[in-house]
Parts: structure tokens; C-alpha cells; sequence
């Protein structure tokens, strides 16, 4: 992953702890306005935090896919969290 990936990914995972540090699971209409990013780039980003395990969610057939609801950040994604903020 490039710089702007693992930032990316690092403002993704933010979005979605603190909607579970909330009590207000995100998905990906939440993120996109949170972050400014137009859905496709939400989508492709929740798929790679998907295929690395960071993140957890409910599936659902909204467009464009992948969409999620009710995410949450898995063991692996707050460990990547952490070590990036003690970096």
C-alpha cells in the first residue's frame, strides 16, 4: 500500500470506531460524508479494509458494492490503529 493508502485506510477506520465509540454504527453514505469521498472510493476502500480484516459489517445489496451497515473495526484493524498512533 501506498502513503495515501495507509492514510486512507487510517481516516476510514477512524470514521468507523468512533461511530462504535457513539453507539451509532456507520455505513457507507456516513463515511462518504464524514470524509468528503465520493461512494465508489468509500466502496473500494471498505473492500480492502474488508480483505485485510479490519473491519466487520453487515452486507447489503445498495450500489455501489460493497455496501455496509453496522460497521465495526475488527481486533486487527484497532491493533493497526494503535501502532499508528504511537507512531
Amino acid at each position: 500500500m501506498s502513503a495515501d493508502d495507509d492514510l486512507s485506510m487510517f481516516l476510514l477506520l477512524g470514521v468507523v470506531q468512533a461511530g462504535e465509540d457513539a453507539d451509532a454504527l456507520v455505513d457507507n453514505a456516513i463515511i462518504a460524508r464524514r470524509l468528503g469521498w465520493d461512494l465508489t472510493k468509500v466502496s473500494a476502500a471498505l473492500q480492502q479494509a474488508k480483505d485485510r480484516a479490519l473491519i466487520w459489517g453487515r452486507r447489503t445489496g445498495d450500489k455501489p458494492a460493497p455496501w455496509y451497515t453496522e460497521l465495526e473495526v475488527t481486533v486487527q484493524g484497532r491493533r493497526l490503529l494503535r501502532d499508528h498512533d504511537g507512531s
